[in-house]
């Protein structure tokens, strides 16, 4: 897995990459990682809520692509697990989602790959509860569920 998290990084403009469980907890990162650990544990938590929220809303999605003035971020789900790459905003986001779909299919073809994935598997829906979220959340949530409905 560590070899094909190089290989995003090795991309133009490409500043880094991880992998969450569905927990948001991080699998592996590029080395060295581009973000703390805790960051990217908080940003594979909300992320995996927003790929529930889709859900839920009847907007399924299997790609989250986020711009902002100075970096841009790429969520690439991959049922068990969460895939992110960090980039400058001028990056060539196509090259990105093509090696990202490589990396993917490369792991599910990969027995130790599946296996390591398997072995941190959780249900991404639990990031989605009432101990879990801020009372505003908690609304919004309710909101989003019951749209879904």
């Amino acid at each position: 897995m560590e070899r094909e998290i190089e290989q995003l990084t090795r991309l133009p403009a490409v500043e880094g990459a991880f992998l969450c469980d569905n927990r948001g907890d991080v699998i592996v990162s590029s080395d060295p990682a581009v973000l703390a650990t805790v960051t990217m544990n908080t940003i594979g938590r909300e992320i995996g809520r927003a790929f529930v929220a889709l859900q839920a809303a009847g907007f399924p999605a299997n790609r989250i692509d986020l711009t902002y003035d100075s970096w841009r971020l790429l969520a690439q789900d991959l049922g068990d697990a969460l895939l992110f790459v960090i980039a400058q905003p001028a990056v060539d986001m196509a090259m990105v989602r093509l090696t990202a779909d490589v990396v993917v299919a490369a792991w599910q073809k990969d027995p130790a790959a599946r296996k390591r994935l398997q072995k941190h598997r959780s249900e991404r829906a639990q990031l989605v509860n009432r101990t879990a979220l801020d009372p505003g959340s908690w609304l919004s949530w309710n909101v989003i569920a019951q749209r879904g409905s």
